[in-house]
């Protein structure tokens, strides 16, 4: 295939999935601001001009990849368009990570449906357009599942060194908690064509850490850590996301029957793993043994650093249980989990591949199940662009005052709104 070709069906791939991930949302949560993106990202792009200020801390850590994304929306979109522009480019983003998933898992296979199946948990995940998708707030949730996928791809040429290089460095920029897979360095230590990606991890977590150290993470929490909850949240928020995909639907089995439905949601990934371990070679159980401490340690992570009273399950009561809500922290351990079972699909090594055609067919079936979530976070708005007009109203009655607020989800994030420039809302006469 030519490179021009190469390159237009690679776009046209991307594109497609960020549309695939766009209509997730539900219509309703599309014009809609979420959190860091309109509360910090925006709001800092509109005050500060400088591109320099993608390096600006926040909360501790770097977050260049959202911040970029702001620059460039305030700078190239009209003011009543930045939720959806600011919404579909991290889709696009989410398109890329899919595509370069893909690419990468080249590595383990050329396989092309299990690579497809690898591909398609970025946009597919069950419990991701509850608070995840469609955002770049929680942006770093698909680079934290890019990276053992870039570290396990040697570099076949030089050009493929440099993205790798530089996609690594942009993902550990905004990505802190990329930090757990330095281990996978062991993985072929003296393969140079594994380097780039490593380098270019090291020198953004090297950023990351010199940042966290002169600007220091307050404490987001104060609540006692409580490790069997811990556990149960591992149970609820990975295997039992998948399975049942709804916090309603696990709230509901665990109101009628207990802990038991979370347990024996866990059953098909055990299996898998066991099948992995029992059937694949060296490699393919490495990797499943990297796709479970990843789901693991994820969760246990960002839990250490963000136990609130809500995450305390051991603790629940009856009441407590009918609110039951799965989290931005669900996303990234359950496409983890996820990818237990295309890996399995690959162990069966028998002529007619009986096993493997399950195993997928049952995949796709999962996958497409929960395309369509029942709601989001951002379901009843406010919408963006009615906000925008009705600040632009005030502005045009209020000419001296230099800023009107519109609001943006969930609404404690910043109580007085994003204050927009009358100047972007009205044109000067």
């Amino acid at each position: 295939m030519s490179w021009p070709v190469r390159s237009t069906a690679t776009v046209a791939a991307v594109l497609l999935a960020a549309l695939m991930a766009f209509w997730r949302m539900p219509p309703t949560s599309r014009d809609v601001i979420w959190a860091e993106d309109g509360a910090i990202f925006l709001q800092d792009a509109m005050a500060r001009k400088g591109i320099l200020d993608i390096f600006s801390p926040y909360a501790g850590y770097l977050h260049v990849l959202p911040r970029f994304a702001a620059k460039s929306v305030v700078r190239f979109f009209a003011v009543d368009d930045y939720a959806l522009a600011l919404n579909f480019l991290s889709c696009v983003v989410v398109g890329v990570v899919a595509y370069l998933v893909f690419h990468c898992s080249k590595a383990i296979t050329s396989n092309v449906y299990a690579r497809l199946g690898w591909a398609s948990i970025t946009i597919l995940v069950a419990p991701a357009p509850w608070e995840t998708l469609g955002n770049f707030a929680n942006i770093h949730s698909y680079l934290l599942w890019l990276t053992p996928w870039l570290l396990l791809k040697p570099a076949k040429s030089k050009l493929e060194g440099v993205l790798f290089f530089f996609t690594a460095t942009l993902l550990s920029l905004t990505e802190i908690v990329a930090v757990l897979f330095v281990p996978m360095f062991a993985i072929s230590f003296k393969d140079r064509r594994l380097w780039p990606a490593r380098i270019g991890l090291l020198v953004g977590l090297a950023a990351q850490i010199l940042t966290t150290m002169s600007h220091p993470r307050a404490p987001s929490s104060t609540y006692p850590l409580d490790f069997a909850s811990i556990t149960m949240g591992w149970f609820l928020n990975s295997s039992s996301a998948l399975i049942y995909g709804s916090s309603s639907q696990i709230s509901a089995n665990i109101g009628n029957y207990g802990f038991w439905p979370p347990l024996l949601a866990a059953i098909p990934f055990a299996a898998a793993l066991a099948y992995i371990l029992l059937k694949g070679n060296r490699q393919k159980r490495l990797v499943a043994l990297v796709l479970l401490l990843g789901s693991t340690a994820v969760w246990g992570a960002t839990l250490v650093l963000n136990f609130y009273k809500f995450f305390d399950y051991a603790s629940y009561d009856a009441e407590q249980w009918k609110s039951f809500l799965l989290t931005r922290y669900s996303t990234v351990p359950s496409m983890f989990l996820l990818a237990l079972i295309p890996l399995a699909a690959l162990c069966d090594t028998s002529k007619r591949r009986t096993i493997s055609v399950a195993i997928l067919s049952a995949f796709v079936v999962l996958q497409c199940v929960y395309f369509f979530p029942a709601s989001s976070l951002r379901n009843h708005g406010p919408d963006w662009s009615d906000g925008v007009a009705v600040a632009r109203t005030a502005c045009i009655i209020e000419p001296s005052i230099p800023f009107q607020p519109v609001f943006i989800a969930p609404a404690h994030w910043l109580a007085g709104g994003v204050k927009v420039p009358c100047s972007l809302m009205v044109p000067a006469p």
